[in-house]
């Protein structure tokens, strides 16, 4: 009995195209492998492909901390805060101080995957960029509702759409 191409070909076809998704699903897989390890209540700080630092809320508060007033006006209207918060200038200075030197951009990620980006220089005014883990005295909530969540705040920014809640990495550009 003879076997020809053509009675083959499908299942040729069949077979490459399995393989084809597998390649695809390792490599999708390879290029969010850092997201699959971040939780709230850490904060992965990056640059490049390099893990600078990885700190928890308690590292946070080893760092001097400031109460801050601010009013949110969002789509739900108004709303007020007393943050407990670091300046991101200093936290990135407690990594390395050479950080806000080297880089021009800060690209900020919550769990919920929301992205922000800031300019060093919002870094570098005084009183503007800081990770908060408190609102009135009361741990941050995290997207399940649990305690232990951070947040970027920008005081300039009274509308809050470049704050990162559920704040879980910093990469450096």
């Amino acid at each position: 009995m003879q076997v020809t191409t053509e009675n083959n070909r499908p299942k040729k076809l069949l077979i490459s195209g399995i393989l084809l998704l597998a390649v695809i699903v390792v490599v999708f897989s390879f290029l969010n492998r850092s997201q699959d390890n971040l939780q709230e209540g850490q904060l992965l700080i990056t640059a490049g492909d390099s893990e600078l630092a990885l700190l928890t809320i308690t590292d946070l508060q080893q760092l001097p901390a400031v109460e801050k007033k601010m009013v949110i006006n969002s789509s739900r209207g108004k709303s007020e805060h007393q943050f407990t918060c670091t300046e991101l200038r200093q936290v990135l200075d407690s990594i390395d101080s050479g950080l806000t030197t080297r880089y021009d951009r800060i690209i900020t990620r919550g769990i919920d995957n929301y992205t922000s980006g800031l300019e060093m220089s919002e870094v570098w005014q005084p009183d503007n960029v800081y990770i908060a883990w408190a609102d009135g005295g009361k741990p941050l909530k995290t997207k399940t509702g649990q305690e232990g969540s951070m947040r970027i705040i920008i005081m300039a920014d009274e509308f809050g759409q470049r704050f990162t809640n559920y704040l879980v990495s910093i990469e450096l550009e």
